[in-house]
């Protein structure tokens, strides 16, 4: 064991003895994205069986989609900046709980307010949880490997649309989509037990807290068990907290550009996403297509979205956001302009569903990787939710958009065509990102928005 009477704080989290504990909280924080997605999925999937129980017309099914990713955005720019005061563990764990609770809740629902105010609820609660998550987990690893991390953590988001696709296929015809939602509450309430127990905080945000010596140390004890720390032990490697972290420090040190444009490429990868997600069974429906093979489409489009997402953020490190994004981004408007076209044809459907998932996974994972490694340690949670946030509101404006092209009578084809222009606005979005600059922080990474050299 030894004794330091200085302790640089980046030099620990970056060694390579700490890994189990490195593992272990990257794998949790990695559930949470992993229920995101499964519950952005299956309320999709349920949708249809839910307006007919409840009597709402097709075109309003758009506001039942819109509800949560509504709580979503609140969450991300409301209530996940609270992490960056009250600690990234606190926060998460209540907003994990929150989700479980109201999807439960959901099951419920006998009117379309309730329904409505349970969707809300837990989408406040999924916004709140998935940006602490990702802060958490990228301070448990090496400042260069964060954005790989980040892109590995948010796979888990397509890889739960694999798992509620896969289960969709078979719950919805055996216990309905009542099975669903029980699957979908339960699995955060024990991941929040699970959490509670094993999951420390961030000692690199504990640091910048200015946290006392002492609770520092029990964390460290877990982390790197051979530092000894005492009383008289001081921390560098990380620049300490000041202030509230307010959102206009997003701006500040030549980041007014770039957050903008990183904000505009989040809203249009998570807009897309969630429509393609949310409203591809219904609008294939008419065309020849059962909601039930739709499913197994969607399947082949989040497995091929895990492999994007995971590789997303090693890509920017790589090859930088301004090579990778627009590319990502193109990819992404060939497969949702064909949509319309090749149904009712399942294979059709479903290689072009692999294109949607490559393209829009890379996106949405490159904008999570950017933001983490962006952004300096004190507003690492703000940068990342509001990102997120912004992402959510296009999540939530989406669906409202199509639900107004199919009361407006918009053809299947020119629907999915201009959510294809819609990706390629994403892409010139990306290709204009500049560096940002982070602050004196020898935790914050700069920006990967050039690329490797």
């Amino acid at each position: 064991m030894t004794s330091a009477a200085t302790v640089d704080i980046a030099e620990v989290m970056g060694r390579r003895g700490i890994g189990p504990v490195r593992s272990l909280a990257v794998s949790l924080c990695a559930l949470v994205a992993l229920l995101d997605g499964f519950d952005l999925q299956i309320i999709g999937l349920a949708a249809p069986a839910i307006a007919a129980a409840l009597h709402i017309p097709v075109a309003g099914l758009g506001a039942v989609f819109a509800a949560a990713l509504a709580g979503l955005a609140v969450g991300g720019i409301g209530f996940a900046p609270l992490a960056d005061r009250v600690g990234r563990k606190p926060v998460l764990v209540a907003a994990v709980v929150c989700f479980g609770l109201f999807t439960l809740a959901t099951m419920t629902a006998e009117s379309v307010p309730a329904l409505l105010v349970y969707r809300f609820a837990t989408g406040l609660g999924l916004g709140t949880a998935v940006p602490c998550a990702v802060s958490l987990a990228s301070e448990f690893v090496p400042a260069r490997r964060r954005a790989t991390t980040a892109g590995l953590l948010f796979a888990g988001f397509p890889f739960g649309g694999v798992l509620a696709g896969l289960l969709g296929s078979r719950l919805l015809s055996t216990t309905g989509w009542h099975g669903l939602f029980l699957v979908g509450g339960v699995a955060p309430l024990v991941l929040a037990v699970l959490m509670v127990l094993l999951l420390p905080e961030s000692p690199i945000f504990l640091v910048a807290r200015g946290a006392p010596v002492a609770r520092i140390a029990r964390v460290l004890a877990k982390v790197a068990p051979d530092l000894r720390v005492d009383a008289g032990t001081r921390f560098v490697g990380v620049q300490p907290r000041t202030g509230r972290a307010p959102v206009s420090r997003l701006f500040e040190s030549g980041r007014r550009g770039s957050t903008l444009l990183l904000w505009a490429a989040s809203f249009v990868a998570f807009g897309v996403l969630v429509v393609n997600s949310s409203w591809t069974p219904t609008l294939l429906a008419p065309l020849g297509l059962p909601v039930a093979r739709t499913a197994l489409a969607l399947a082949v489009f989040n497995a091929g979205s895990v492999l994007a997402t995971a590789a997303g953020g090693w890509l920017l490190t790589r090859f930088g956001a301004r090579r990778v994004l627009p590319v990502a981004f193109a990819v992404a408007a060939v497969g949702v302009a064909g949509i319309g076209v090749a149904a009712p044809s399942l294979a059709g459907v479903a290689a072009l569903q692999v294109l949607i998932g490559l393209g829009l996974g890379c996106a949405s994972s490159g904008v999570i990787g950017l933001a983490a490694v962006a952004y300096p340690t004190a507003i690492r949670s703000t940068g990342v939710g509001w990102a997120l946030g912004i992402g959510r509101v296009g999540s939530f404006s989406g669906p409202l958009l199509v639900a107004a092209l199919v009361a407006a009578a918009w053809a299947v084809p020119g629907v999915f065509g201009l959510l294809g222009a819609l990706c390629l606005v994403g892409g010139v979005a990306a290709a204009a990102l500049r560096p940002m600059r982070a602050e004196a922080d020898p935790v914050a990474t700069p920006a990967v928005a050039e690329g490797a050299s």
